[in-house]
């Protein structure tokens, strides 16, 4: 918040970002450009993953989930056509189209989630991740 304009409008921006407001619903409500507030977006959360994170004791249960890789925002895409609406990967199970992420919990409700990579990932690579 440091070096900001409007200290005042933070509290309200990050109840509205906690709620899922677009940035546009965000700017209009506090009277703010939809520049700054996209900018407030990129601060606040530097400053959580600058939190770093915690390590879970314990036992401990994990399990992964698979998503398509995005490519949303960029001008060029040069190892595949572009999708439209999502769309399907061109081979059927999980390849290295998709993005895997781990999400693992702790008896003591210590709730963690990592982006793993690309393609299948095995139980070594989970371990080093936790």
């Amino acid at each position: 918040m440091s070096g900001t304009k409007y200290p005042h409008k933070w509290i309200k921006y990050i109840e509205m970002m906690i709620d899922g407001c677009s940035l546009r619903t965000i700017a209009k409500e506090l009277k703010i450009h939809l520049s700054t507030a996209f900018y407030w977006r990129h601060k606040v959360l530097f400053a959580l993953q600058s939190l770093g994170h915690q390590k879970l004791l314990g036992i401990i249960e994990s399990d992964e989930t698979y998503f398509l890789e995005s490519e949303k925002g960029k001008k060029q895409i040069a190892h595949r056509k572009p999708r439209k609406r999502g769309g399907s990967a061109s081979k059927r199970g999980i390849s290295k189209e998709q993005i895997c992420v781990v999400v693992a919990h702790d008896r003591n409700g210590q709730i963690l989630s990592e982006v793993a990579g690309k393609g299948r990932i095995t139980a070594l690579e989970i371990d080093v991740l936790y």
